[in-house]
């Protein structure tokens, strides 16, 4: 594990960040985060897009550089890398480059964040970019089940289609007012990593912060799911697609802790992880399925167990008869120490090969920093990992089932009844 030290720094106009110094590294990785995604735009019912309009054309021109072309040839002739992301709560802008350029590439990022250049030609372009993107996802059956499945339990949340629709709402002056309201320099955060032990090379970083151009503006909070509930099965007919995709999700209202995370991680690896896993192993072993996961997320609000996988329609029943049977198995208390013991072996492996890189180190910390602004220690992660007990497991396994909120979806050539036939199945678990 690369050896590193942290420092949290807040600008002078009351950015908060990160400088993570790595010594010797030989790259430098920049992320800043805005909590500017889709549901912070201010008419997201009809324009819910405006957020993603605006990372296309921020991340490709500014008032210096008014053309993509142009943009990327500067940025990238040395190597450098440069991408930006957008979420429903984060629009991230990243970099990474060689360490004898760092400073020529942070006043790049600070072009493209503080001096945009906003043009209806670009407008035009990234807007057609964009829906290309969109139509893309159409013929993703997760992106496509697991938006319209959310929606239907009552998450505050657009489906694809909705997201194409609403293109046709936004103008350059939405995003533009978008940027104004949202790229402030109270809701900035970001993390910086790189080889920043010399004083005065930290020094010309931290003034390089400071000189960021934008107005105080206000911190943005997080903002809540939506009223979610149970729901009936998703079925999206694909006569196209002879293979069934499947996808089951269930909720709990209230956010993980770190201790929850690794424990449903551990669970996780017990029933999907390897090829000797309760659920994938035995589905691949019997010839039932190619592949199959399972995993979770946390937001402030409510945190998500959901599972998927992709199975001819003549298995599906078997299937989830399997899934049925390891989560009863699971829900009653039937995992074995010397099934944690392995789980907690192949997390300490990854752990361990998780942290080889600066960009790894930046990416570690970015994501509760930017959530919460806790600033995780990886040095902490072994212990919590062996932390970890069988009663936890079967503890957060339960409270999902006796939350009772949960639904399903199907994507391929199948039907309503189908998906009745397996939500049936599901429904014996709460």
């Amino acid at each position: 594990m690369i050896k590193y030290t942290v420092t949290e720094y807040e600008t002078k106009s009351g950015s908060k960040g990160l400088i993570v110094s790595v010594p010797d590294a030989p790259v430098v990785s920049t992320n800043f985060c805005f909590r500017a995604g889709y549901r912070y735009a201010l008419d997201y019912e009809h324009k819910s897009q405006v957020a993603h309009v605006l990372e296309h054309i921020m991340a490709g021109m500014t008032s210096k550089y008014p053309s993509p072309k142009e943009f990327d040839a500067v940025f990238t002739k040395n190597g450098a890398y440069s991408n930006a992301f957008t979420s429903p709560r984060d629009l991230r802008y990243v970099s990474s480059c060689a360490d004898f350029e760092w400073d020529r590439i942070m006043d790049l990022m600070i072009e493209e964040i503080c001096h945009p250049y906003f043009s209806e030609k670009y407008f035009q372009s990234e807007l057609g970019n964009v829906r290309s993107e969109l139509t893309g996802y159409l013929s993703q059956p997760g992106r496509m089940l697991g938006s319209t499945v959310a929606k239907q339990m009552g998450f505050i949340i657009k489906t694809y289609p909705e997201y194409l629709e609403s293109l046709d709402n936004i103008t350059l002056d939405d995003v533009k007012e978008h940027w104004r309201h949202t790229h402030t320099a109270k809701n900035m955060r970001y993390v910086i990593a790189g080889d920043f032990e010399d004083k005065a090379k930290l020094q010309q970083l931290k003034d390089k912060l400071n000189s960021f151009n934008l107005p105080t503006g206000e911190r943005f909070g997080d903002l809540a799911d939506g009223d979610f509930h149970s729901a009936p099965a998703v079925v999206i007919e694909r006569e196209d697609t002879p293979g069934i995709n499947f996808n089951f999700f269930m909720e709990v209202k209230r956010e993980y802790n770190d201790a929850d995370d690794n424990a449903i991680d551990a669970l996780n690896h017990i029933l999907n992880g390897t090829m000797s896993s309760r659920i994938y192993g035995q589905a691949r072993e019997q010839g039932l399925l190619y592949g199959c996961s399972s995993g979770c997320s946390s937001g402030k609000y409510s945190a998500e167990w959901y599972f998927g996988g992709r199975a001819n329609n003549d298995k599906l029943l078997t299937v989830f008869d399997l899934i049925v049977k390891e989560l009863q198995r699971v829900k009653g208390g039937d995992i074995s120490e010397s099934e944690l013991d392995d789980a907690k072996s192949y997390a300490l492996g990854k752990f361990q090969m998780g942290l080889q890189t600066a960009g790894q180190l930046a990416n570690f910390l970015s994501g509760r920093y930017f959530y919460d602004g806790t600033i995780k220690k990886y040095e902490d992660g072994p212990a919590q990992i062996k932390a970890v007990t069988v009663d936890q497991m079967v503890k957060l396994a339960n409270e999902y089932f006796d939350a009772n909120i949960w639904s399903m979806g199907l994507w391929g050539t199948t039907d309503q009844t189908m998906g009745n036939k397996l939500q049936e199945k599901l429904s014996q678990l709460f």
